[in-house]
């Protein structure tokens, strides 16, 4: 995915090191680890009720989610520095970014059901312009819905509730996770999943219900 990101991954960062909250971070010294604070079960559920934090956890299930590390042990970023040139300032974004799919889970109002899988996707291809993720929009399209009029609109909706958030990447996580949700929305800009979705969310239908399974059983 990194190397099909071709210039992307650049243009993000510069746009993050643009932003207020970007260049006060990377003036931080030492630089936060939101993987680290991400992790931290016990601060997140002594937040209040109704919090970004709590509903982050309550996202996770209790399960052993919410942690990147896994994905930042295989994707050897380091080694992907060396080879793509980045700079340490780079290496610490993509680090931040690491659980951004979660954290845009809960910020744009998608389920952790293969529907709201999908809708996150499409969210995500329409705030970050990354190939990979494009390439999964057609795709999305032929899954054998239940109602393919609908499903077509809740795919090209989806892409457009990305497009209309201010980029998430620009976003103080570690300060907005212990006030309310809505107010967090409505502090970041993301627009209500009714105006995103005004047709709401269609059926699965018969393959999406079996690959949910599938997935379940794993």
């Amino acid at each position: 995915m990194f190397a099909l990101a071709g210039p992307t991954l650049e243009r993000e960062f510069r746009r993050f090191a643009a932003h207020p909250v970007g260049v006060r971070m990377l003036a931080e010294d030492p630089r936060r680890d939101l993987n680290a604070f991400l992790s931290d079960r016990a601060a997140l559920s002594a937040m209040p009720e109704g919090s970004f934090g709590r509903a982050y956890l309550d996202y996770l299930s209790g399960e052993q989610m919410g942690s990147a590390d896994y994905f930042l042990e295989a994707a050897e970023l380091e080694d992907k520095a060396r080879r793509f040139g980045w700079s340490q300032d780079h290496l610490w974004f993509v680090r931040r970014m690491a659980n951004s799919h979660d954290l845009f889970h809960v910020v744009a109002g998608y389920g952790r059901d293969v529907t709201g899988e999908v809708g996150v996707i499409c969210y995500t291809a329409g705030q970050i312009p990354l190939l990979p993720l494009r390439l999964l929009l057609p795709y999305f399209l032929v899954l054998k819905p239940s109602q393919p009029i609908r499903w077509a609109r809740f795919v090209r909706d989806a892409y457009r509730h990305g497009h209309a958030t201010p980029s998430l990447a620009c976003v103080d996580y570690e300060a907005l996770l212990p006030e309310p949700l809505a107010e967090v929305r409505r502090k970041i800009g993301v627009p209500s999943m009714q105006a995103a979705h005004p047709y709401g969310i269609p059926g699965k239908g018969w393959l999406l219900d079996r690959v949910e399974r599938n997935v379940a059983l794993v």
